[in-house]
């Protein structure tokens, strides 16, 4: 979707109608709640891992909900289309073969070269191919975009989110063939197609993204033709939020050898105190035998001292016991390395 086009679909977005999101929740619950089922089922299969312990479920469930909630952003179309008439989604089939010489008509940036690319489509192409995320036909103006989710564009190199424009681009060029082909005939005329990198976090985009082909939430209302989808996303990334903590709750749960860090460090602290009052009272006992023999050998030798001596003598014992008490040195592994993906 070029800017020029991109403004001007959202300059007559405010004549569209309304999405009613009250009609769309129980769906959006329901698709939150399956994606989360999902993720927790892949959990509980991962094989417990020596050194994690329960936690390494914990650790697959957080890696696989991303992935999971990737293709729940393609699916959020779906109902969406199911409440608005004239309006087609299609997610299937979008196969596209990349020529390297359209691929190269392409990175020369000229736009009249880019405005009349027109290809055949291949269903089975032989080289490099691209499959785009979903196809958006609005049949009440006639226009057609093909879109690309990302859940974060500003984490992806611009050289990549460049190579998915060029493919885009390509792509763009043999939709009017595909929907002709594999659509019962469905014409649309080139010019009405456009694409777009579609950035579902939600966050402020620099220019320099939209210069790359990258929109907002915002531009899903001028591409299907009706307001309110962008909140339809929202609203799912609010109940999948909410799901996400239930079932991370289910599997603390059930961890059962899964330790708060507060309490492994209670643990730790009281274990290193233990082994240090052992350790003391180990070196003590040691010693007590041979103090014992050395006192009962000085015993003849009472009668001839003076009372200066026996209080010098009891003075030196008094040192020779305390030396032989060793202070356990300082441990500095009081803090202890934390292993595991969160701290614990």
């Amino acid at each position: 979707m070029t800017k020029t086009n991109q403004n001007d679909t959202a300059a007559a977005a405010t004549n569209h109608p309304a999405l009613d999101l009250e009609a769309l929740r129980p769906e959006l619950h329901a698709l939150a709640r399956a994606t989360v089922n999902k993720t927790l089922q892949q959990a509980r299969n991962t094989s417990t891992d020596p050194v994690l312990g329960c936690s390494s479920a914990l650790a697959t469930y957080c890696m696989m909900m991303s992935r999971n909630d990737g293709r729940a952003l393609e699916q959020i179309l779906d109902i969406v289309a199911r409440h608005v008439e004239g309006l087609i989604v299609i997610r299937t089939g979008l196969k596209f073969g990349i020529d390297q010489k359209h691929l190269g008509l392409v990175q020369s940036n000229s736009s009249a070269v880019l405005a009349q690319l027109q290809s055949d489509h291949d269903p089975d192409p032989r080289g490099p191919s691209y499959r785009a995320d979903g196809l958006v036909i609005d049949h009440n103006t006639g226009k057609a975009c093909l879109v690309e989710f990302k859940r974060q564009a500003t984490t992806i190199p611009t050289t990549r989110l460049n190579q998915i424009a060029d493919h885009l681009t390509i792509a763009r060029a043999q939709v009017s063939d595909l929907l002709y082909q594999k659509h019962r005939r469905m014409k649309i005329e080139p010019e009405a197609i456009s694409w777009a990198i579609i950035d579902c976090s939600d966050q402020e985009l620099p220019p320099r993204f939209q210069d790359t082909g990258v929109f907002g939430l915002d531009s899903l209302d001028a591409i299907c033709g009706v307001r309110n989808v962008a909140e339809a996303y929202r609203l799912t990334r609010e109940l999948m939020a909410a799901e996400f903590r239930r079932g991370e709750a289910e599997l603390m749960e059930e961890s059962q050898r899964f330790i708060p860090s507060q309490t492994v460090d209670a643990i730790v602290e009281a274990a290193i105190a233990t082994e240090r009052l052992a350790l003391t009272a180990e070196i003590a006992q040691a010693a007590a035998p041979a103090l014992t023999t050395k006192a009962a050998n000085s015993d003849d030798l009472k009668d001839h001292v003076s009372d200066q001596d026996v209080s010098d003598n009891a003075g030196h014992h008094t040192d020779q016991h305390q030396a032989t008490i060793i202070p356990f040195p300082t441990d500095r592994r009081t803090v202890r390395r934390r292993f595991g993906m969160f701290g614990t």
